[in-house]
Protein backbone atom coordinates (compact mmCIF):
# COMPACT_ATOMS: atom_id res chain seq x y z
CA UNK A 1 0.00 0.00 0.00
CA UNK A 2 1.11 3.43 -0.82
CA UNK A 3 0.53 6.98 0.85
CA UNK A 4 -0.66 10.01 -1.65
CA UNK A 5 -1.60 13.02 -1.20
CA UNK A 6 -5.06 14.41 -2.88
CA UNK A 7 -4.31 17.46 -4.63
CA UNK A 8 -6.92 19.87 -3.31
CA UNK A 9 -7.00 21.79 -6.92
CA UNK A 10 -7.89 19.02 -9.25
CA UNK A 11 -8.47 15.98 -6.68
CA UNK A 12 -5.72 13.84 -8.15
CA UNK A 13 -3.37 11.49 -6.40
CA UNK A 14 0.25 12.57 -6.00
CA UNK A 15 3.33 10.98 -4.07
CA UNK A 16 4.21 12.21 -1.53
CA UNK A 17 8.01 13.56 -2.74
CA UNK A 18 5.96 16.04 -5.18
CA UNK A 19 5.79 19.41 -4.34
CA UNK A 20 3.27 20.50 -7.65
CA UNK A 21 0.35 18.76 -9.06
CA UNK A 22 1.90 17.53 -12.22
CA UNK A 23 -2.21 17.58 -13.59
CA UNK A 24 -3.04 21.14 -12.67
CA UNK A 25 0.40 22.95 -10.99
CA UNK A 26 -0.94 23.37 -7.78
CA UNK A 27 1.15 23.52 -5.37
CA UNK A 28 1.51 20.69 -2.51
CA UNK A 29 3.89 22.35 -0.68
CA UNK A 30 3.18 24.16 2.95
CA UNK A 31 -0.58 23.11 2.77
CA UNK A 32 -2.51 24.16 5.96
CA UNK A 33 -4.34 20.70 7.54
CA UNK A 34 -7.67 21.17 6.67
CA UNK A 35 -6.24 21.00 3.14
CA UNK A 36 -4.60 17.48 3.57
CA UNK A 37 -6.44 14.52 2.39
CA UNK A 38 -3.98 11.45 2.50
CA UNK A 39 -5.07 8.29 -0.03
CA UNK A 40 -4.06 4.68 0.92
CA UNK A 41 -3.52 3.13 -2.75
CA UNK A 42 -2.16 -0.55 -3.81
CA UNK A 43 1.32 0.25 -4.84
CA UNK A 44 1.95 0.66 -8.99
CA UNK A 45 -1.28 1.82 -9.00
CA UNK A 46 -1.47 4.61 -11.41
CA UNK A 47 -3.05 7.92 -10.00
CA UNK A 48 -6.73 8.82 -11.69
CA UNK A 49 -6.67 11.23 -13.43
CA UNK A 50 -9.65 13.78 -12.44
CA UNK A 51 -12.83 13.47 -14.37
CA UNK A 52 -13.82 16.51 -16.09
CA UNK A 53 -17.24 17.34 -17.82
CA UNK A 54 -17.26 16.74 -21.52
CA UNK A 55 -20.12 16.81 -23.95
CA UNK A 56 -22.10 14.76 -24.92
CA UNK A 57 -20.84 12.40 -27.86
CA UNK A 58 -21.90 9.40 -29.35
CA UNK A 59 -19.68 6.19 -28.80
CA UNK A 60 -17.21 5.15 -31.20
CA UNK A 61 -17.85 2.87 -33.63
CA UNK A 62 -15.38 -0.40 -33.20
CA UNK A 63 -13.53 -0.38 -36.35
CA UNK A 64 -14.14 -3.28 -38.92
CA UNK A 65 -11.03 -5.51 -39.43
CA UNK A 66 -9.90 -5.12 -43.23
CA UNK A 67 -10.12 -8.23 -45.44
CA UNK A 68 -6.53 -9.21 -46.04
CA UNK A 69 -4.76 -7.84 -49.29
CA UNK A 70 -4.12 -10.80 -52.32
CA UNK A 71 -0.70 -9.02 -52.08
CA UNK A 72 0.05 -10.25 -48.52
CA UNK A 73 2.72 -12.70 -48.02
CA UNK A 74 1.55 -15.67 -46.10
CA UNK A 75 2.66 -16.48 -42.48
CA UNK A 76 5.74 -18.65 -41.97
CA UNK A 77 5.10 -21.73 -40.09
CA UNK A 78 6.83 -22.34 -37.20
CA UNK A 79 10.20 -23.80 -36.42
CA UNK A 80 10.11 -27.15 -34.66
CA UNK A 81 11.88 -27.33 -31.16
CA UNK A 82 15.41 -27.67 -31.38
CA UNK A 83 16.11 -30.94 -29.26
CA UNK A 84 17.86 -30.81 -25.78
CA UNK A 85 21.42 -32.10 -25.00
CA UNK A 86 21.06 -34.60 -22.80
CA UNK A 87 23.35 -34.00 -19.61
CA UNK A 88 25.50 -36.35 -17.75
Amino acid sequence: MGLRLRCPGCRATNPLSLRVCPVCGHSLDNLPPEQRVYVIEPLGAPSPKPSSPSPKTAPAKPKAAAPPSAEAPPKAAKKPPRPRKKQG
